[in-house]
């Protein structure tokens, strides 16, 4: 069986940094992309040339998805799926003032729907493996200006600990909580370095910290139901 990891929202930010990573360690990759085809093809032009195999899966995750039979097709090509990264996220502004709940229901869908259920079929269709949800420092926060983006990721939090639980001893389930890494792709470096005033480090970092997250988690087999905050302390404050 050839083994392979998935990342989702592979084609940009901290999903293409954790692609190439997982290329580096050898993995075979599957690639989920949703609009940016140009953006996911030249991520598997970088991940192939570590000399590892990459395809692109493109998936809508605003539309219902049956993810136990897509797992079941891999499986049936002899594709052992060994781990899954839930990077796709989607982030928009929002607060108290906003009227309804169709953002909330959009910001669900992506950023914990969607990993809920790939983390069902992935216990359902292969017998073991290590999940890891990627969060967002201020899930430790109760003030927000993304308070429909902050509600979902809460969700995945917990999640991953419930999961951890309940499909321990064959699966692993940790996440990654990035801090001030990546500015908004409206603004720059300047952005983060003004905000790192505030933490306890008082620096920004960069996704060679995530990358290193990852791969203690992907070596630490006695590790799970953990939430790696690589933010600088941020979380603390």
């Amino acid at each position: 069986m050839n083994k392979y990891a998935l990342v989702t929202g592979s084609s940009d930010r901290i999903g293409k940094a954790m692609a190439i990573e997982l290329a580096k360690q050898g993995y075979r990759l599957l690639l989920h992309y949703n609009n940016s085809i140009q953006k996911a093809t030249q991520v598997k032009t970088e991940v192939t040339s570590f000399g590892v195999e990459a395809e692109l899966i493109h998936i809508n995750f605003l539309e219902e998805n049956n993810f136990d039979d897509i797992f079941l097709q891999l499986k049936n090509r002899h594709i052992q799926l060994e781990v899954l990264l839930n990077c796709a996220a989607d982030f928009i502004p929002s607060d108290f003032t906003n009227n309804g709940n169709e953002l909330l229901q959009k910001e669900i869908k992506i950023n914990f729907e969607k990993a809920y259920l790939l983390t069902k079929a992935f216990a359902h269709v292969f017998e073991q493996g290590l999940i890891v949800n990627f969060l967002d420092t201020k899930v430790e926060k109760n003030y927000t200006k993304h308070l429909d983006y902050i509600l979902s990721k809460k969700l995945l939090k917990e999640f991953t600990k419930l999961s951890a639980v309940h499909l321990a001893p064959n699966f692993r389930v940790n996440a990654i909580a990035p801090g001030l890494i990546l500015p908004p792709k409206d603004k720059d470096e300047t952005y983060l370095l003004n905000l790192a005033k505030n933490i306890p480090l008082q620096t920004i970092g960069n996704v060679e910290e995530i990358a290193k997250a990852l791969r203690f988690l992907l070596e630490s087999k006695f590790v799970t139901g953990q939430i790696l905050y690589i933010d600088g302390g941020e979380h603390l404050v």
